[in-house]
């Protein structure tokens, strides 16, 4: 017996895994265990913890859990907890059960990293300046009330998505006492900067010996012309200074020093004139001196670094042909891959993911397939990957299993071969086909389990997914070939990935859909204005203009002039016209739903309401979706929003879905 359709508000029955912790000693994990709670509209954090692997309990006090960490003791846990509208920092002891809140505070915090004596916890908090007094802004009286004071900077960076709108500030290192017998300390000052959050995670981590603690930034005084041009600093424990470990150029992150305090390992991302720049595995003496390529001839990012207990080699992530893939590296480049499953975020496919490592060298990281959601899995020294929970087994079976995918390649534009996959609706064929694409354009789609395409399937769609020219896992040239020309070749790939699935007898040709988030929505709309071969789109927080998003995007003037071969508006204006679907509006015939994040910095709604408009202009059948309080992620959206966003598709592709 097949499942029945599902509505897409079960987006509130699947639960996932996330930040999973393996103990130092090896003999405890815990997890970020999320559910999505259909009372407040709300994905609800807490951690959960096993010690023999098979039974796992909710640790008290950890609701609103954002990050955390264990202590070398294997005993305690620091955490990020978000209560109300303040963030703490807390400690809790898992085996005595009690709570010390070392800090709360309504501004920003992120990172945690323990000392190596288990006596000290960093942080980073932002600490706001004060505006320029020469703006002459009045005080408010003593118990006036006012409205919301002006927002003002100089800088070109001064948002980002989903973090919203930076007051003028930095983020700070504060060291405080684990058992909170003395108010956390400010151990850096001045003006930092730490990288655009998307590429340059901070990395925060203690050296070995315990005097310093490793950080990425800059403090350049231009760094607002090249935000992406920053370096490993480590700050005195005791707060008397800074200095600068590396000295490499470009976007260097993810500091990560051996345990015996001889090495420092890092990735480092050339800032050349391309799109993508592939991030290379480093190591350097800790004493100072050159640093080391440890992979010289490996054609993929690497993601995030661990070294063994006994600094001989490092584990590291990178994505590969539609996998995230976590393989130890020794010092001179042999590279043994352990895991190729690993995957978090599962509202859509994309890659995702960290790890874990315990003494032993037990390695712990969140898998998950096609059919598979999130869940907790262990790779011990020696013998296979075990997964250790089965969080959405019973949603499974109820549903009769979830949809599984066929992968296969197609012979896309310039000679490229472009890796696929169709997932099949379990009653019988032909289907309507929707092509879903992916954002970026610099990503990847792959192997992984999405709550999305679930629901698209159970409602009697194929989906047809792939990684077109610009995805990432491929290689760099597979990347660039995409730089200064999107949209473009990647649409090549698309249709020819079109073509060989809507040629198959189970593949309904006469009711094929489109549609994507971002980049995704970007050549969904150049697909409808190059092609009439579908009957409906659905373009989901595009770009229409590149003059336009290049000028009010949070990062258009930084990454996005990349994009565009550094050239401004003004300086070849007829190129970023020639590249906007918005110049081809009136050539479209296909019905197109648009839809908008509110409150999106990345892809601003005023770029899909430009479009709308020039489709009523055009009389292309069109309509208009905003998300209240919506920035671009689809994995921050409240579950009731990306429920919605899924059945108000499905409900304009069913409005000009042909019937049998």
């Amino acid at each position: 017996m097949t499942a029945q359709p599902r509505r897409p508000m079960d987006v509130f029955s699947f639960v996932s895994a996330a930040d999973t912790q393996i103990s130092p000693d090896g003999r405890q994990i815990f997890y970020v265990h999320t559910t999505r709670d259909i009372a407040t509209d709300d994905k609800k954090n807490v951690l959960k913890v096993s010690s023999d692997r098979q039974t796992w309990t909710e640790v008290p006090e950890t609701r609103g859990v954002i990050v955390a960490r264990w202590a070398p003791d294997s005993r305690r846990v620091a955490m990020l907890r978000k209560v109300g509208d303040k963030t703490e920092v807390v400690v809790r002891d898992i085996q005595g059960g009690t709570s010390t809140v070392l800090v709360e505070s309504t501004r920003p915090m992120r990172e945690l990293a323990w000392s190596p004596d288990g006596t000290r916890v960093a942080f980073q908090m932002r600490i706001e300046e004060p505006l320029p007094a020469w703006l002459g802004l009045a005080t408010p009286p003593a118990g006036a009330v006012w409205a919301p004071g002006v927002r003002y900077t100089e800088r070109v960076v001064y948002r980002h998505d989903s973090y919203g709108e930076w007051p003028e500030g930095n983020y700070q290192i504060l060291v405080a006492a684990a058992d909170g017998s003395s108010p956390p300390k400010q151990v850096t000052k001045g003006t930092w900067w730490n990288g655009m959050p998307h590429l340059n995670p901070p990395g925060l981590v203690w050296s070995a010996d315990g005097s310093e603690i490793l950080f990425t930034g800059t403090q350049r005084p231009d760094w607002d012309a090249k935000p992406s041009e920053t370096e490993i600093h480590a700050a005195r424990a005791d707060g008397s200074g800074a200095r600068q470990v590396t000295k490499q150029g470009g976007r260097v992150s993810r500091p990560a020093p051996s345990p015996d305090g001889k090495s420092l390992a890092f990735t480092v991302a050339d800032d050349g004139r391309f799109s993508f720049k592939r991030r290379r595995l480093m190591v350097m003496p800790w004493s100072g001196g050159d640093a080391k390529e440890i992979l010289p001839s490996f054609d993929r990012s690497i993601e995030d670094i661990a070294w063994t207990s006994d600094s001989k080699a490092l584990l590291v992530t990178y994505e590969a042909e539609g996998r995230r893939e976590i393989a130890r590296v020794t010092l001179d480049g042999k590279t043994t891959p352990i895991a190729e499953d690993v995957g978090a975020s599962i509202e859509m496919p994309y890659a995702s993911g960290g790890f874990s490592v315990s003494g032993d060298g037990t390695v712990a990281y969140i898998r998950s397939a096609i059919d598979v959601p999130s869940e907790v899995a262990v790779v011990p020294p020696t013998g296979p990957a075990r997964t250790l929970t089965g969080l959405n087994d019973a949603f499974a079976r109820e549903l009769n299993g979830f949809h599984t995918a066929e992968m296969f390649w197609v012979d896309g534009g310039e000679g490229r071969k472009v890796q696929c996959w169709l997932m099949l609706p379990k009653t019988k064929g032909p289907h309507p086909m929707i092509l879903e694409i992916h954002g970026g354009p610099y990503a990847q789609y792959g192997n992984r389990f999405s709550i999305k395409y679930q629901l698209l399937a159970a409602a009697g769609y194929a989906i047809l997914f792939t990684n077109p020219c610009g995805s990432t896992g491929y290689g760099e040239a597979f990347a660039n070939a995409l730089h200064d020309r999107f949209p473009g070749p990647d649409y090549d790939d698309l249709m020819a990935a079109v073509d060989v699935a809507a040629a198959r007898p189970d593949i309904d040709a006469n009711n094929l859909f489109v549609t994507g988030v971002s980049g995704g929505g970007v050549l969904t709309l150049w697909t409808v204005t190059h092609t009439h071969r579908f009957r409906a789109a659905c373009s989901i927080k595009p770009v229409v203009s590149w003059e336009s998003w290049l000028l009010t995007a949070d990062m258009g003037v930084t990454g996005g002039l990349v994009w565009m071969g550094s050239e401004k508006p003004w300086e070849n204006p007829g190129k970023y016209r020639a590249r906007s679907p918005l110049a081809f509006a009136h050539m479209a015939k296909t019905p197109t739903m648009l839809m908008a994040g509110e409150t999106d910095s990345r892809t601003p709604p005023t770029e899909a309401i430009q479009m709308y408009s020039a489709f009523k202009l055009a009389g292309v059948e069109t309509a208009l979706v905003r998300f209240p309080n919506t920035s671009h992620s689809s994995w921050v959206m409240r579950p009731s929003l990306f429920a919605a966003e899924v059945s108000i598709m499905l409900g304009w592709f069913e409005r000009f879905r042909t019937k049998a």
